[in-house]
């Protein structure tokens, strides 16, 4: 009787030992699995991360605005490019990080602006090495250098943005990053200005930013492969239709009076009187 008992307990302290092993290699699976997603999702997100460029198209649109509003010229080195276009771009990108209250203004309120400021955002535009030479100049607007104050006369105006930029792709070459930008147009079609435009570029170009010492400066701007198949895809829109035929202006005169003729005869034999046969006749 004794024996059965023990065998009994035996049997049940290995169903139970049984058991547990049974919930711990499930709690062991559950945990391998759930591990497993979590490591899948934080290599998802990382990737996600690494190849999310939203931050960086942002800053390069804020730092390129004002030089795209004023359309420069491509140019394949800033020795080539318009000098004044491109002070003046500085010009109003310092007097946009500034707070204009602490500047001096003359007796109609126009704005002194230290060109000591303006050679700061040079710098960070278009490297530590480029200089201007600070005189007098129009560009789209007239700028007054005052050598006395070592400043600029700003207009009260304020500057016109012919385009804002919309970055659309940054891609590294070497030293340099290439980063296309969509020029989206402030006016309407009857010229009129559209504070918030949110129409698709009208065109495109390569901004060619060069590292030096570590941070990119623009050195280049160049016409985009975007805007060439934007080209392509018009010129294949307008030539895609049938083609109309060419037509000789003298066979058509000739054609219209022909018609005219016709046309006339016409409602001359309509309206001429039948003749009576019984008159003939009688006659």
């Amino acid at each position: 009787m004794a024996n059965k008992n023990e065998e009994a307990r035996e049997k049940a302290s290995l169903s139970r030992r049984r058991k547990l092993r049974q919930l711990l290699g499930l709690a062991v699976c559950v945990l391998v699995i759930v591990g497993a997603i979590s490591t899948v999702s934080g290599a998802i997100k990382l990737i996600s991360t690494a190849f999310d460029d939203t931050e960086e198209k942002t800053a390069y649109e804020k730092r390129l605005l004002y030089i795209v509003a004023y359309d420069p010229v491509p140019f394949n080195s800033l020795s080539e490019a318009n000098t004044n276009l491109l002070l003046e771009a500085a010009i109003w990108q310092t007097i946009a990080n500034s707070d204009v209250k602490t500047f001096e203004r003359d007796e109609v309120g126009s704005l002194y602006m230290p060109t000591l400021d303006i050679d700061k955002t040079i710098a960070s535009l278009y490297g530590p090495d480029v200089k201007f030479t600070h005189e007098s100049f129009d560009s789209n607007m007239s700028y007054t250098y005052v050598p006395e104050k070592q400043a600029y006369l700003i207009p009260v105006t304020g500057a016109t943005l012919f385009y804002t930029p919309r970055v659309e792709k940054i891609k590294r070459e070497g030293d340099n990053q290439r980063v296309t930008v969509g020029y989206i147009s402030n006016y309407g079609a009857n010229g009129e200005y559209i504070a918030s435009a949110t129409s698709e570029p009208s065109k495109y170009y390569d901004y060619i930013f060069t590292k030096i010492n570590g941070t990119y400066y623009l050195s280049a701007i160049e016409t985009s492969e975007m805007q060439a198949k934007v080209n392509a895809a018009a010129n294949s829109t307008s030539s895609s239709g049938v083609p109309e035929e060419l037509i000789d202006p003298n066979e058509a005169i000739q054609d219209a009076a022909e018609s005219i003729i016709q046309e006339s005869a016409a409602s001359s034999s309509e309206s001429a009187p039948e003749s009576n046969p019984e008159s003939s006749s009688a006659a």
